[in-house]
């Protein structure tokens, strides 16, 4: 038995959205009918890749200011860092604050990888 997870079910109701429903419906409904699509394909890949995204921030973060990230979760790092940030911890070193640029950067394509990869791609095609 076929049992499509979340990813496979919100592409495929897309898909038949875009394939079968947006050519029927009148034509000021078409950025109504796209905007639901787009939100669609982000849902999907959020269930396909929200965790591993998440899981390799928490690894990052954990990483920059040299945590064990066990016991806390992505916001409580996320918090830790933005105070360390604040703190002026990655001011002295150079080193440190190239490699939480590296990590910021990394992060925030990971998440565009979900939200818009168009632009992700565009952006690792530059580096």
């Amino acid at each position: 038995m076929n049992n499509p997870d979340a990813h496979e079910l919100l592409m495929t109701a897309r898909d038949v959205l875009m394939s079968r429903v947006f050519p029927l419906v009148p034509e000021d409904l078409h950025y109504e009918i796209r905007m639901i699509a787009s939100a669609m394909g982000i849902a999907a890949r959020e269930a396909r890749d929200g965790h591993r995204t998440d899981r390799l921030e928490q690894d990052f973060l954990s990483g920059v200011i040299d945590e064990d990230s066990s016991g806390k979760n992505l916001s409580d790092l996320r918090a830790s860092v933005a105070g360390a940030i604040r703190d002026g911890l990655f001011v002295e070193s150079e080193e440190q604050r190239h490699c939480l640029e590296r990590i910021l950067l990394e992060t925030t394509l990971n998440a565009l990888e979900i939200n818009n990869p168009k632009v992700a791609r565009k952006w690792r095609e530059r580096q």
